[in-house]
């Protein structure tokens, strides 16, 4: 049912984003097993058709693989809490073959949170945690937050042409859950289910996330957010009928920009850097707002570099 519902997807050129919801309340059935079928699905995939390859994933929210037990890995919890990643440092390791332009994509999106985060990146030597880096099953998707031992950020061929889609994985491994599944969406986005495919496995991923394990730290909801999708996501005529609409002043386009904006940036910033949440309302904006280069002060691990070793032991 679900591979009808991409392909329905794909033959619209439906920019389809799929959202993150709460998960406990829904059971198994949506700790879902790779479908096959999503790496054809990938590799097929018209880069002028405004899909995003992690959009075509059959995980809760299309890309967000999450433990059972359900994990405690949302924007809640203080800097100590296992599921952060300590002293603001992503240790990774490249365990896939990635040829050496997708390399350049996965270090550039790195680069992305180095520039605008005190967030660092340091490859791997012994360490028990740590983001794995991979391509050897089928889709775009992401573990959601620090886990105890091997996190997972998986990139198959077609995910990592370009910065966005390594930027949004690398954004659920820090702990984020999609944007318009924040608490407060309903009162800047008006859901529109009535012109989505109607199926409940469409409508699970515009549930809300749990009030008890997630917090917006006081930043504005934000509908240009790297973690945010498109307003034709799901559409049963994309062309014609949008599945959400702003219910707030928005120039530009709806949903996911091409890397950071300084609201995913804050947000960062206030979880793992010692940025203090605001005390006064920010504006909402009303545009895709670029973010700003980090100002405060850190002791960075070293800068990730694309060594040529690496390079030249992934090209294909």
């Amino acid at each position: 049912m679900y591979v009808l519902v991409v392909l329905a997807v794909v033959i619209h050129h439906v920019a389809a984003k799929f959202s993150v919801a709460d998960l406990s309340s829904y059971g198994t059935a949506l700790y879902r097993r790779i479908d096959p079928g999503v790496d054809k699905l990938i590799r097929n995939l018209d880069p002028s058709s405004g899909i995003q390859p992690w959009q075509l994933g059959n995980l809760v929210g299309g890309d967000m693989a999450l433990p059972l037990p359900k994990l405690h890995n949302a924007l809640v919890g203080n800097s100590s809490s296992y599921f952060r990643w300590p002293n603001a440092t992503v240790i990774y390791d490249i365990e896939g073959t990635f040829n050496s332009t997708e390399l350049l994509m996965i270090y550039g999106a790195m680069r992305e949170f180095q520039k605008y985060t005190c967030v660092r990146f340091k490859q791997r030597t012994t360490e028990e945690a740590y983001v794995a880096i991979d391509n050897r099953k089928y889709g775009c998707w992401a573990d959601v937050g620090r886990g105890r031992g091997k996190t997972r950020v998986h990139l198959q061929p077609g995910c990592a042409n370009a910065l966005t889609t390594p930027i949004h994985e690398l954004m659920h491994a820090l702990g984020f859950h999609h944007e318009h599944n924040r608490l407060d969406r309903d009162d800047y986005i008006d859901v529109i289910y009535d012109h989505m495919i109607p199926t409940p496995a469409v409508y699970f991923n515009f549930q809300l996330v749990e009030e008890s394990e997630t917090t917006n730290f006081s930043v504005p909801y934000d509908i240009g957010s790297i973690m945010h999708y498109l307003n034709t996501s799901f559409s049963v005529k994309p062309d014609k009928l949008r599945t959400m609409e702003p219910l707030i002043p928005w120039n530009g386009t709806f949903g996911q920009g091409p890397t950071l904006t300084k609201y995913d940036a804050l947000l960062i910033n206030i979880m793992y850097c010692g940025i203090p949440e605001p005390t006064e309302r920010l504006p909402v904006p009303d545009r895709w707002m670029p973010a700003d280069p980090i100002k405060v002060a850190v002791t960075p691990a070293p800068i990730v570099t694309a060594t040529p070793m690496k390079i030249a032991s992934g090209t294909t």
